[in-house]
């Protein structure tokens, strides 16, 4: 399996976060997000419901993924800051399935308000 090395550790005060670059060398082609996300929280020590991978990057002729996260104070941090579809890249394609049919039910659900004539 592929390895973790951290190149950048900065911490965010101002949204009570950490944003982590590394590297994930020999990663490319074998690993998911749900591995990155996991691989990140064992190697900092935090809980895998506060870290958030943002991005894995592959180059072309290396084996290598450069990765971006972010590691939260609160569980409910991410829900606050980043969009949507963040928490859906990291489900599993069953999940996002799942996922998927809840939001068009929700949306069918939710009439839209009658405009009146002024």
């Amino acid at each position: 399996m592929s390895t973790f090395e951290i190149t950048s550790d900065e911490e965010n005060a101002l949204l009570n976060r950490r944003e982590l670059v590394g590297v994930f060398h020999g990663g490319s082609g074998l690993l998911t997000r749900q591995g990155a996300t996991e691989a990140i929280a064992s190697k900092i020590g935090a809980d895998k419901d506060k870290v958030q991978v943002i991005s894995l990057e592959g180059k072309f002729g290396t084996r290598d993924l450069s990765a971006k996260a972010y590691v939260f104070a609160e569980k409910n941090g991410a829900k606050k800051q980043l969009a949507p579809y963040f928490f859906v890249r990291g489900l599993s394609k069953e999940d996002r399935a799942k996922a998927k049919e809840e939001r068009k039910k929700a949306k069918t659900a939710t009439p839209k308000p009658a405009e009146s004539k002024a």
